[in-house]
């Protein structure tokens, strides 16, 4: 249960194959509960996106990407053990996350950005003379060194 919720555009959103997975359904029932959902226009446009993908088969297949407000129109709904877990931990990983991004996590977008921007300095830099190819060649592991630290902290993992 380590994988529930991720960062897709900003936003933290859950999918139809992980709650198939989790609830120990088949994906295809968790389809059809989303195509029997009554919710209106802009609540679907705003909390589900449809997302086509290549099964092992190679067949395309459909999968619905979905924010914690879609989630909750559809998955609660599901009953029994696994369900009632599984809403208890998603509930938690939506929390913890946004207590994340609200304790300044989001710093780690502007620090991506300013690495990003050293990197592009750096390179330019390095563009006018031989000596400051050498300095940039230097740069270049430490940049990737924290360029990777910041994706890992940036996608944090959220339960234990």
């Amino acid at each position: 249960m380590t994988n529930l919720v991720n960062i897709n555009r900003d936003r933290i959103v859950t999918d139809s194959q992980t709650l198939a997975k989790t609830f120990g359904k088949r994906h295809d029932n968790v389809l059809r509960a989303y195509d029997r959902l009554k919710c209106s226009e802009d609540f679907n446009r705003l909390n589900f996106e449809v997302v086509e993908f290549l099964d092992a088969k190679g067949e395309r297949r459909r999968r619905i990407t979905m924010t914690k407000d879609g989630f909750a129109m559809l998955a609660m709904g599901f009953t029994g053990p696994k369900a009632a877990a599984f809403k208890e931990d998603y509930i938690r990983a939506f929390n913890e996350m946004a207590d994340a991004l609200a304790r300044g996590e989001r710093n780690l977008w502007q620090q991506l950005q300013a690495l990003i921007a050293k990197e592009a300095e750096s390179q330019v830099r390095a563009s006018f003379g031989s000596q400051l190819m050498l300095d940039r060649k230097r740069e270049l592991p430490q940049f990737r060194d924290q360029r990777e630290e910041l994706a890992a902290k940036i996608q944090p993992s959220l339960l234990n």
